[in-house]
């Protein structure tokens, strides 16, 4: 695997009809409040319209606030992106910062603000893996560098004058680029399990709608005190089942020969949080999640593949993230468009069409 350093080297060259991310999700060990924030370039595609930009993005989850979820944005001219030498990983968007160990930043608008200066120290000083074998080497739209997992934080957010000390918040920080944007996916993280300390588990669904047919991929990510269960290769993939049967909840299950796992993700649809995404073509996405997740999920066991299964144990967490990805906006999540840094649109509503996106 690439160190995290390397995973997370840009990937912009200057091209047009492209777009790349790094976003680090911060959970509080308790699981009442979590904090997001996300460092982007966006370029339109040849003849879309729209001027190139920088996009800083912060949300603020407190299930006991007046206010359960908060989101903001700011976007900013392409020249306020920055790099450090080359080889080198730093990148800037105005005052804000995303370096090795470290990352800072304020965005305000309509009357809030999100501020954040954490420090941040990995288990191990590499990215890992959580998709198929190889996956990084095919031609896709959309790359992914699993750059900082069983990331611990340190330091502070402030969140309309409020400040919060951080102390030992797990999370991970994710890098990722491409040309064109996945119109549907679904994405699961749960770093802590009461029951098992050592559990992780992260499960994710996409598709891309561009052709018809294409399949639905669901790699899911296991880990317990005694064992990796690594749904996210094949063949084991091609059993992994997931559905969001209503805004907010995902049911998953997959199974391997002689493992199989059966589980619920859920957040109260208050706690949503609403982004659209801007595909360098021109459409849009409709991105809501929520940082203060719930999850419960069961382990079933059997011998050999023709035993019956037996139940081997349960696992229930408090801390985790969940988001949607999909065209159309849900019912209920309120979105901030892609000119807009607040929310300005009726509930369930997608933002106006605009000419151009900057």
């Amino acid at each position: 695997m690439p160190s995290s350093e390397r995973a997370n080297l840009p990937r912009w060259k200057g091209q047009q009809g492209f777009f790349e991310i790094w976003f680090l999700c911060v959970l509080d060990p308790g699981g009442e409040r979590a904090w997001w924030f996300r460092y982007t370039i966006f370029t339109p595609a040849p003849g879309a319209p729209g001027e190139p930009r920088a996009l800083l993005w912060a949300a603020a989850f407190d299930c006991a606030a007046a206010t359960p979820a908060l989101g903001l944005k700011a976007i900013h001219p392409l020249s306020h992106f920055s790099t450090e030498a080359p080889g080198r990983f730093g990148i800037r968007i105005g005052d804000a910062e995303l370096a090795p160990g470290r990352c800072h930043g304020r965005v305000a608008s309509g009357g809030h603000s999100i501020e954040w200066d954490l420090r941040y120290s990995p288990e191990t000083a590499e990215a890992v893996r959580r998709a198929p074998r190889g996956a990084d080497l095919l031609p896709l739209t959309t790359h992914v560098a699993h750059a900082h997992d069983d990331i611990a934080f340190t330091g502070a957010v402030t969140v309309d004058g409020h400040r919060y000390v951080v102390q030992g918040a797990p999370g991970l920080q994710k890098h990722l680029w491409g040309h064109r944007r996945l119109e549907e996916l679904t994405w699961l993280y749960v770093p802590r399990f009461q029951e098992d300390p050592e559990a992780r588990l992260e499960v994710l669904s996409v598709r891309s709608r561009q052709h018809s047919l294409s399949p639905r991929l669901s790699p899911l990510y296991l880990r317990t005190a005694r064992r990796e269960h690594r749904f996210h290769e094949a063949p084991d993939m091609l059993f992994t089942r997931l559905q969001s049967p209503r805004p907010g909840e995902l049911c998953f299950q997959a199974r391997s020969a002689t493992m199989a796992v059966k589980g619920r993700a859920w957040c109260d649809p208050k706690t949503l949080v609403g982004y659209v995404y801007r595909d360098p073509t021109g459409w849009d996405v409709h991105v809501a999640q929520s940082d203060v997740a719930t999850c419960a999920l069961e382990r079933f066991t059997r011998p050999h593949p023709f035993a019956a299964w037996r139940p081997d144990g349960r696992l229930t967490s408090t801390v985790g993230a969940l988001e949607f990805h999909a065209p159309e906006p849900l019912e209920g999540v309120r979105y901030i468009g892609w000119d807009e840094t607040s929310v300005s649109d009726a509930p369930g509503e997608a933002p106006p069409a605009v000419a151009e996106g900057t």
